[in-house]
């Protein structure tokens, strides 16, 4: 799979700078699709860039995005390896000229992502991950490789316009907040030790977890439902994920200190 890094990287990189060009217009041409979540035309610009490189990169690795038709169950369970895309992973931060939003790209083999790259493009930074290989951060051209830590009190990494009781009556702990915007962006601050956990209520997708799973988990996290199952991957008639919870630092007593619970 090495040889899919540097590319996936730059094929992250051309997605961003296509959100990049939008973001910077007036008429982001903002739409509700059948599921009441936002789409823009960048996140529709970023999905073409991300499938003519990816299908160039490797013609015959299938490709399910959160910007094209899900194919059923029956066409796609028999993939043993594919391509997991979230073209634009925080539409909501962007149409709110936030910053916090990010290009996500995942290979899932055997049902589990195993290399990962999300790019955060108002800020030029990128996380990557592979397994057996490592997690890393890419700032300014250089690699440095990521670790999760314990912070002094405990952090979660929260929405930025999240109800904090959501969050708050699950946690039997006191606890800071770092606020930021997408699911991924969120899952790279525990990656890279700025936070502890991150807890997920709410409709997300597949798409949403892939490329943040491995790269946590290469950091030395996890990432569970909220009852502390693992994720599945494209073994489910929708593809709708259930609640999820991130962690950091494995010493904390995760399920101890949050109370497991069904949507």
């Amino acid at each position: 799979m090495k040889e899919f890094i540097e590319p996936c990287i730059e094929i992250a990189r051309q997605a961003g700078d296509a959100i990049l060009d939008v973001y910077h217009q007036d008429d982001i041409q903002l739409c509700e699709k059948s599921d009441n979540t936002p789409v823009t035309k960048a996140d529709l610009a970023a999905n073409e860039v991300l499938l003519a490189g990816l299908k160039a990169l490797a013609p015959d690795i299938p490709i399910m995005s959160e910007e094209t038709p899900i194919p059923a169950l029956s066409d796609r369970e028999s993939w043993q390896r594919y391509w997991l895309l979230d073209p634009l992973d925080g539409t909501g931060e962007f149409v709110l000229k936030s910053g916090d939003f990010a290009v996500n790209i995942a290979l899932v083999e055997n049902n589990k992502p195993v290399f990962g790259v999300i790019f955060w493009p108002t800020e030029g930074v990128t996380y990557w991950a592979m397994q057996g290989v490592g997690s890393f951060k890419r700032e300014n051209g250089e690699d440095v490789q990521l670790q999760v830590q314990k912070q002094s009190q405990l952090k979660l990494a929260v929405s930025r316009r999240q109800n904090i009781a959501t969050v708050s009556q699950y946690i039997d702990s006191e606890f800071d907040t770092l606020p930021l915007g997408s699911c991924s962006l969120k899952a790279c601050a525990i990656a890279e030790g700025r936070a502890d956990a991150f807890m997920r209520i709410g409709p997300t997708g597949e798409w949403d977890t892939g490329a943040s799973q491995i790269i946590v988990e290469m950091a030395g996290g996890k990432l569970f439902d909220a009852e502390f199952n693992p994720i599945t991957y494209n073994q489910r008639e929708t593809t709708e994920n259930p609640d999820f919870i991130i962690t950091g630092d494995q010493s904390y007593p995760w399920q101890e200190m949050i109370k497991p619970h069904k949507r």
